[in-house]
């Protein structure tokens, strides 16, 4: 299957637009998938993006001072010797008493125990420890849950992290909703991005990264950042109160263009029905 690829139908143009990377339309996948797409008489709308960072192996210091005791959506996680990072999608549990932290399933890594990492952090600390991922799925639907270690130092919240707003910083979560019609104005919270928003293009897409394929997807045009993933998804019901649509899931976006994207959304009614049990904590 092709690599770091997502595809839907546009909303708005009644067109199929296929988003990808600079860095792999030449893996033998990708070219071997855009020449069934043509042969097949598609005519898609094919969108390139320049979506890695240019290495300047710089390794990361490790300094641990900062203690955060309260996990909110869209706060960071740090894992695989503190190298790799995600966000917190959301709090949950599982009948009668088992605690989750829901991020991404493509942010499971073997063996790995899972850090809180707060916004701003200026070195890859281990900070507030979580738990392991004890469940996770990357084929069709990416999700992930993080088992709450029994730990006193973390207080998990069902709140959306706002912090630039200077009178709004938290966003609190009234209630769960499915996403049902294109154009919808939807944001997400995540580690690097902090809050951004836009507008449903698509509610039928799917993603590839070369080794596992996701449908199902809401596809909003909106960039996103390493780090970001499994960040939560949600409208605003008012200045301080939000509905939670889903986490965030795949980004096709430009390095050097900050302000594009292709986001792919795991929809709250994926989550749902793959997992009956699961209950997310709101406020209400």
């Amino acid at each position: 299957m092709p690599k770091e690829c997502t595809g839907y139908i546009n909303s708005k143009t009644n067109n199929i637009i296929i988003a990808s990377c600079n860095e792999s339309r030449n893996e033998p996948n990708n070219i071997a998938f855009i020449n069934v797409i043509n042969d097949r008489m598609y005519y898609p709308i094919f969108i390139y993006k320049n979506c890695h960072e240019p290495s300047d192996n710089v390794t990361p210091s490790l300094n641990s001072r900062q203690v955060v005791t309260r996990i909110l959506a869209g706060d960071g996680i740090i894992f695989g010797n503190a190298a790799d990072k995600c966000s917190v999608g959301f709090w949950a549990r599982i009948p009668p008493n088992e605690n989750f932290i829901a991020t991404a399933g493509h942010c499971y890594e073997h063996g790995s125990f899972y850090f809180l990492f707060p916004w701003n952090s200026t070195h890859y600390v281990p900070h507030v420890l979580i738990g392991e991922m004890q469940y996770y799925l990357e084929e069709l639907i990416d999700f992930g849950l993080i088992s709450i270690y029994n730990n006193k130092d973390l207080q998990p919240v069902p709140s959306i992290r706002n912090t630039d707003s200077e009178q709004y910083k938290e966003l609190f979560i009234d209630d769960v909703i499915l996403v049902s019609s294109n154009g919808a104005h939807l944001c997400f919270s995540g580690l690097e991005s902090h809050v951004g928003c836009g507008y449903v293009a698509a509610l039928n897409g799917f993603n590839t990264d070369g080794d596992y394929f996701t449908e199902n997807l809401f596809i909003i045009e909106l960039a996103s950042r390493f780090g970001d993933s499994g960040g939560p998804v949600f409208s605003y019901k008012n200045l301080s109160h939000v509905s939670l649509n889903g986490i965030v899931s795949s980004c096709v976006d430009d390095f050097y263009d900050k302000s594009t994207g292709i986001l792919g959304i795991t929809t709250i009614s994926s989550i749902l029905n793959e997992l009956e049990d699961l209950e997310i904590f709101t406020v209400s």
